[in-house]
Formats: C-alpha cells, structure tokens, sequence
C-alpha cells in the first residue's frame, strides 16, 4: 500500500467525524492548512514515540571537539541531522550497548557523550515520505493529528481525548508488532519434534 499525505489528512478528518475528503493537502482550505500547521512537529512526536522499526537505523559517529565543561565522558560526537531520538550507542564491530547522554553545547549544537571510541548509534531517523510509512504508523500519526485538531476542526474536546486514547492504543499494539519483526525469538524445529518424541 502506497501512502500520501492526503490519505492520512483524509483519515484523520475521517476519525474525527469529517466525511468531506481533502483533494490536496496544500490546499487554502482552512482544514489542510491547520493540519499542515501541526503534520511535521506531530510527524516527528509520533517517530519519537516508538522504537519503530521501519525508521531505524544505524550510523557511526563522527567525533567533534571535547569541550573542557564535559568531564563525565570521554568522547563527545556530532547528533546526526536526520536523528530524531538516539536509542542506543555501540562500540564499533560489537553490539554491546554503552552508557550515553545527549546533550547541547554553548552553540546550541546537540551533541552525544560516552566513553566509547569508534562509536555507532542505532537511532530512529526522520523519515519524510509517507511511501515509507507503515501502516501502524500513519494510523498513529493520524490519531494524533485528530487529537490535536478536533478542537478547531469539528469543535469538540471529547473527539480529541478519543483519537488521543486509540493513539496510545495504537502505538502498544505496534510495540508487539516490531518484537515479532525482531527475530530474537526464532522458532527452534528441534524443540517442536522434541515435544513429539
């Protein structure tokens, strides 16, 4: 299934009560612009939520300059632009997880710390097109869209509280759905003809 911003708009109109569809989502029509106002903050919130396995990836980390007020760690290394929550860090060639800390420096530039050298991060990236989307995700996204808006939209408090608890909901189920897409639990044919014998 291909997704597009208009179809999750749509959805999100749907949810709350909405029947009159979208035809482009950047469009003057005071419904598309408000969503527009809220689509990548809300975007971003919903990536961030949820260690969702379609936006995850790995990176090693670029070192940048230690300043001297930063004496807990090591290593300080530049936050990758695409990064929307770092997750994990790893010495490079080993998946042991390592202790970190984001953290910002005088500049204002966001910065990870930890005493490891050769440092990778696995972090859930800011993924823009909604082709790339899975469905448990844009059906978040449009929940929160929904509970966000309902007020403005449709005038109503209560639709909001609604969309927000199916969010929550949502997200939950996605949580079981990523560990059954993790593989950690390999199903062991020896243990199936063992029971038999």
């Amino acid at each position: 299934m291909t997704l597009s911003k208009a179809q999750i708009f749509n959805i999100t109109l749907n949810i709350l009560g909405v029947s009159m569809p979208l035809e482009n989502p950047n469009s003057t029509d005071s419904r598309a612009i408000l969503l527009n106002n809220y689509y990548e903050l809300a975007r971003d919130y919903v990536l961030k939520d949820h260690d969702w396995n379609f936006a995850s990836t790995f990176k090693v980390l670029t070192l940048c300059e230690k300043p001297p007020q930063f004496i807990k760690y090591k290593y300080c290394y530049d936050y990758p632009n695409d990064c929307v929550c770092a997750r994990d860090v790893f010495q490079k060639d080993s998946f042991v997880q390592q202790k970190f800390s984001v953290s910002a420096l005088e500049t204002g530039q966001t910065v990870i710390l930890t005493d490891v050298d050769d440092a990778v991060l696995r972090y859930t990236k800011r993924v823009e097109k909604e082709v790339y989307f899975s469905c448990e995700f844009a059906m978040a996204l449009a929940h929160y869209l929904a509970s966000l808006t309902s007020n403005v939209i449709v005038g109503s408090i209560q639709k909001g509280e609604l969309a927000w608890d199916k969010y929550v909901k949502i997200v939950s189920h996605a949580k079981v759905l990523n560990a059954y897409e993790s593989g950690e639990n390999l199903y062991d044919d020896n243990t199936y003809l063992d029971s038999r014998s």
